[in-house]
This record gives C-alpha cells, sequence and structure tokens, in this order.
C-alpha cells in the first residue's frame, strides 16, 4: 500500500485568464475550479488516475473539511484517512494568465500534541513493504516530532519518500530513505546550470537517499541520482509549452512509484515518473494512464 501524508493540506482555488492579469484593475477569470490540494494528495491523485489504490492521511478541519472530502469521492483509488481538527484548513488561490504562474498561499492551522499523536498512530500501524510519502511543507514547531513519526514508520518496514522541508530531510538522510524529491530552486540552484543541480542532488544521494528525484521550475527536465549514477531525461518536447507547473513535481513521484512496484527497475520508473510529470504539466487535472503511456514511450533517459 502507498500512503501519502499532507501535513498541511490546502483547498485550491484555480483562477485562469486568456489575458494578462492587470494589478489594480477588475479581471475576469476565463476558468475557474477547486482542488483538493497539498503535494502528499496530489501524489495520491496521479495515482488514482494510474489506477493505483493509496490511502490519504494527515490534517483537515473547519468548514472545508466536508467538502475536501467531498471533492476526493470523485477518485475511486483513494481512501481517506486524515485526522480531523477543529482548525480550518487553508485555502489558496492560483491565479495563471497567458505569460506567467502566481501563487497565493496562507499558513495552515496551529497542529497540537494530540493531533500528531493520532497521526503517528497510523504511522506506526504501517506494513512491511509500505511506502510512505510525506510530501508538502511541515510547521517548524513539528520538526522533531515528525521525525519520531517517519521513525515509527520505519520501524514498520515502510519505505519513506520525502519531498518536505529540507530540515527534515536533513534528520532522516542518515535512515536512507528510499526517495527524496526536490525542485531545481529547493537545491538553491537554477534552471540551466546543469552542473550544480547534479552536484546538489548527488550530494543528497551520498548523505543517504536512495533515490533523488529533481524537476527543473519550468518542468522541462529532470534527474536523477542514485546508485547506478546520475541521469537526465527531458520531461516535455520541443515546442511543447506547460499549461500549468503546479503538481508536476508530486506527479513525476507518483509515475516512479507506480512503476518501480511493477518493475523495481530505477531507470525505468524514472522514465514513466517523467512522463507522468509530462502528463501533469499538459492538463488541468494531471492527465491519465493513456497521456502517461504515451510520454513513457518517448521519453528518453541519458546517464550523465
Amino acid at each position: 500500500m502507498i500512503v501519502t501524508c499532507t501535513m498541511n493540506p490546502s483547498l485550491d482555488y484555480f483562477l485562469e485568464f486568456d489575458k494578462r492579469v492587470k494589478n489594480g484593475a477588475m479581471n475576469r477569470a476565463a476558468m475557474q475550479y477547486f482542488r483538493p490540494a497539498g503535494k502528499g494528495i496530489n501524489v495520491s491523485v496521479v495515482l488514482n488516475n494510474l489506477q493505483i489504490p493509496s490511502r490519504a492521511t494527515g490534517f483537515l478541519g473547519g468548514f472545508v473539511r466536508d467538502f475536501y472530502v467531498q471533492l476526493l469521492q470523485q477518485y475511486p483509488y483513494i481512501e481517506p484517512s486524515f485526522t480531523y481538527i477543529p482548525q480550518q484548513t487553508r485555502i489558496n488561490v492560483k491565479v495563471a494568465d497567458n505569460k506567467e504562474e502566481t501563487e497565493l498561499n496562507v499558513d495552515g492551522p496551529a497542529i497540537t500534541d494530540s493531533d500528531m499523536k493520532k497521526l503517528k498512530e497510523k504511522v506506526e500501524r504501517l506494513n512491511d513493504g509500505d511506502y510512505f510519502v510525506l510530501a508538502g511543507h511541515c510547521q517548524e514547531y513539528l520538526f522533531d516530532t515528525v521525525d519520531q513519526m517517519l521513525a515509527a514508520g520505519e520501524e514498520c518496514g515502510a519505505k519513506i519518500c520525502l519531498d518536505t522541508n529540507i530540515e527534515i530531510i536533513e534528520k532522516t538522510l542518515a535512515r536512507r530513505p528510499f526517495m527524496v524529491k526536490r525542485r531545481v530552486r529547493d537545491l538553491g540552484q537554477r534552471n540551466g546550470d546543469d552542473a550544480a543541480i547534479e552536484q546538489a542532488a548527488q550530494a543528497l544521494h551520498e548523505a543517504g537517499a536512495q533515490h533523488v528525484l529533481v524537476l527543473g521550475d519550468d518542468s522541462r527536465r529532470a534527474w536523477m541520482v542514485c546508485d547506478q549514477g546520475t541521469y537526465v531525461c527531458d520531461v516535455l518536447d520541443d515546442g511543447e509549452k506547460a499549461v500549468i507547473t503546479v503538481g508536476a513535481g508530486d506527479a513525476m513521484q507518483a509515475g516512479f512509484l507506480m512503476d518501480w512496484l511493477r518493475s523495481m527497475d530505477a531507470l525505468d520508473s524514472f522514465r514513466y515518473g517523467c512522463a507522468a510529470a509530462r502528463a501533469a504539466a499538459l492538463s488541468h487535472d494531471f492527465g491519465g494512464r493513456e497521456e502517461v503511456e504515451s510520454g513513457y514511450q518517448s521519453r528518453k533517459v541519458v546517464q550523465k
């Protein structure tokens, strides 16, 4: 079983505009929609589109809670298993026009010791061979408790996958997490400086991460470092333009895990993950299995 955990989920409100958004003026959106979001949730949604079951955990609360769970009901392969809290789950606004994307995010609710205890109890029930994906921002005051929770999952035999605060990742590296996923900006690098990106990813691998996945901030290229070496793959083809890049990295994680379950081959899984990232970048709803399979056939992984 793949279990995803989103410590600070959000209800994302997307507004898309045909023209440039003008500051200080009235702008009318061409499209609006809600999406249950948060990095772990995105991983579960992509797995659902690939017909892979997952259990979604984390914290939900306030009036958003019921609407959020209702939105998840459209995904038959997601099993909600949230810890409910009285505080309000955040609502984020994503604005995209014909030139750029703008994100308006807010801080999440306060999480108590009692809340964390309930979540940790869920993690302590993981089984040998499960995959536990902790994805998304975590509140600083929870770092130590989250590290303890991850250690408990490892003791159960679960494979840990991380896309969260670097402080949590660094605490976990000595225990050799199965996967660490980063964006280029998370590594303190810039698109175009391939050597520096590869060096930063290699450092994470040498510190303990078994598989390091890195996606460019523009979602055009991805890297993987594992025991077999350092690899690169173009996510988007020449002439392709991303519709929206939010969630493409989460799709890459989901695609990697889906293929790993059937192949246990890091290179093939990286290739499939890049195909899933491409499908997500070219779609409003992450794309389906047909789109991913089509991209998978044409992706090429190159060793550096």
